[in-house]
């Protein structure tokens, strides 16, 4: 039996993030993005709940706001729950492995990875959003912004 839990998506963040931590002091980022269809007819519009922890939840609170493009590799995780009025509830989530920061015209700006540890300049707070920290961090970090023009999605085999 083949099991594959995959997913990758691009769109814009709904809100700010919000930073939350764990009983055990373990930061958690939760937000949603609006991601459009491809090739609708309509002007369908779908919305995701993410979380991302740990240091990379942390670079997206810090780093991003409302409204900014966002791609998210990660997995999909079904949980489900009883409210206080005994009803039954489920969703599914993505939980973000990889998230990359775009700019407008949907290039790459600035990865944030799970592997790489969140550097925060001095003066950053997690209410603080936008390209003008990110900015800072690529000047002092000596982050690569190569960006590739002209890939192209048509040939993606699903």
């Amino acid at each position: 039996m083949v099991s594959f839990n995959r997913v990758v998506l691009g769109g814009n963040l709904t809100r700010d993030p919000e930073l939350r931590f764990t009983q055990n002091g373990v930061p958690v980022c939760s937000f949603s993005i609006a991601v459009n269809r491809v090739r609708s007819k309509s002007e369908a519009v779908d919305f995701f709940n993410v979380s991302a922890w740990r240091e990379l939840g942390e670079t997206v609170a810090n780093y991003k706001k409302q409204g900014d493009p966002i791609l998210v590799e990660g997995r999909l995780q079904y949980r489900t729950w009883q409210t206080q009025e005994g009803i039954k509830r489920s969703a599914v989530d993505v939980v973000a492995d990889n998230v990359q920061f775009l700019s407008r015209g949907s290039s790459p700006q600035i990865q944030a990875d799970t592997s790489a540890p969140a550097k925060i300049p001095a003066g950053g707070t997690t209410t603080e959003g936008g390209w003008g920290v990110a900015k800072q961090l690529q000047e002092v970090e000596g982050v690569d912004t190569t960006v590739t023009i002209g890939e192209d999605f048509e040939n993606i085999p699903f």
